[in-house]
């Protein structure tokens, strides 16, 4: 297991009863969850104004009530009370955990993961990347843990990888590098979780690259996944159906958030298609059955 570090915002810990527990002989579990690169929220840039925030805010609301999750991973969200504002239209669902990573070179304020959800967690943490010689990968993870059923463990993972607005073998390099520091957590919670059950593992985000996408043919990133037992939200659903960053001036349209599971399978996955006045990034959402 990695150390903590002091980047650290919130670790819970509930052993025992939950909110989304049920009969050992029900069906298997089916969860709703999401994610969404919310734009610097709010505001949509490091150095919004006050307007610039409020009309973010209400357009973030109103988009907001088209994803029925269980389960919310955030990117691009400032802290933990502006988190807890975006989930606000949202029924029962709180956050568990929000990074504090520090601010990129030049801007005052940080870019965030975070989880929220209708369950109670059994952990939640989240850590740094850790350098690599000359790599040095930006921000790091969100990691929550469930219970979803008695001893039916789900473990939750909310990324947000390195950009393409550097050089792109360097980009390619640094993602492929926090793929590496995941999976290796993973192996650990994995292991550490098995104690109390069955163990079903999510990660999704703004992933900045696809396994599918002719730029980054070389690309590890998300192989590293696939090789690790994890299926691919979009396998087999038309590009023109799944994407989840739009074109603009600077970039083609781009299928840069995904959702990838292990020891479940996805009975759908679809983007919801929300407001350039909310995000640069359209929210996705998958139906997952873990397995019984």
């Amino acid at each position: 297991m990695f150390a903590l570090r002091p980047i650290v915002f919130l670790v819970l810990i509930a052993i025992g009863g939950n909110c989304a527990a049920q009969d050992a002989s029900a069906p298997p579990q089916v969860l709703r969850v999401a994610f969404w690169n919310i734009q610097w929220f709010p505001g949509r840039h490091p150095f919004a104004t006050a307007s610039s925030e409020r009309a973010q805010t209400a357009s973030v609301h109103r988009d907001m009530h088209k994803i029925n999750a269980d389960v919310l991973g955030m990117e691009e969200v400032r802290d933990f009370s502006r988190a807890t504002i975006a989930v606000l239209p949202l029924a029962g669902m709180k956050v568990d955990v929000i990074s504090n990573f520090p601010p990129r070179e030049g801007q005052d304020v940080g870019q965030q993961v975070a989880i929220a959800s209708r369950f109670q967690p059994l952990g939640a943490w989240v850590e740094l990347w850790k350098p690599n010689g000359a790599l040095v990968p930006p921000r790091g993870f969100a990691f929550a843990a469930y219970e979803v059923t008695p001893r039916h463990i789900l473990l939750v993972y909310a990324v947000h990888f390195k950009s393409n607005r550097g050089e792109v073998s360097e980009d390619i390099a640094i993602r492929e590098e926090s793929m590496r520091q995941l999976t290796t957590h993973m192996r650990a919670m994995n292991d550490a979780y098995a104690k109390l059950g069955i163990v079903s593992c999510i990660v999704g985000g703004d992933f900045n690259t696809a396994p599918d996408d002719s730029r980054f043919g070389g690309e590890k990133t998300t192989r590293l996944l696939s090789d690790n037992g994890f299926s691919w939200c979009w396998q087999d659903i038309p590009f023109s159906r799944r994407i989840s960053l739009p074109a603009d001036k600077l970039f083609p349209a781009a299928c840069f958030d995904h959702i990838f599971v292990r020891n479940g399978k996805f009975n759908s996955a679809r983007v919801i298609e929300t407001s350039r006045g909310s995000s640069d990034h359209n929210a996705i959402f998958a139906e997952v059955q873990l397995a019984p």
